[in-house]
């Protein structure tokens, strides 16, 4: 079992991706690049990426290309691990100060209908990961 934001973590997120399917509904030629940083993780600083086109959400790991971002989403440690386990919802860490959100506010505006639901981890990946 990997741990959240690890190496091997990324590593099976990477091995287990492939079938994402599509949200239905959504536009097929729109594109959503967020930076997520996490600080004070057990491995440090993690920089990744989601990236979501075509209704399919994308985790992209530390070092690897996702062009450049239309937002990027801070967080510490504690409050990534909560939101990822389903313990804090987003929303919520956002209005406590403990999420901060920079760049282009309209573009996730304009994503909003499509986002709920689109998760770039597979679910067995989700179950096995440690905190």
């Amino acid at each position: 079992m990997a741990r959240f934001l690890s190496p091997a973590w990324f590593d099976e997120v990477r091995t287990n991706a492939s079938g994402t399917t599509p949200q239905a509904g959504a536009p097929a030629d729109d594109r959503l690049v967020l930076r997520q940083v996490v600080r004070g993780t057990p491995d440090g600083d993690v920089v990744y990426h989601v990236t979501v086109e075509a209704g399919c959400a994308r985790l992209v790991p530390p070092g690897d290309e996702a062009g450049s971002p239309d937002l990027t989403i801070t967080t510490d440690w504690d409050t990534a691990a909560a939101i990822a386990q389903g313990a804090l919802a987003a929303q919520a860490a956002l209005i406590e100060g403990r999420l901060r959100v920079k760049g282009n506010l309209a573009a996730i505006a304009s994503h909003a209908g499509g986002l709920p639901g689109l998760d770039p981890v597979p679910a067995a990946v989700r179950d096995r990961t440690t905190y």
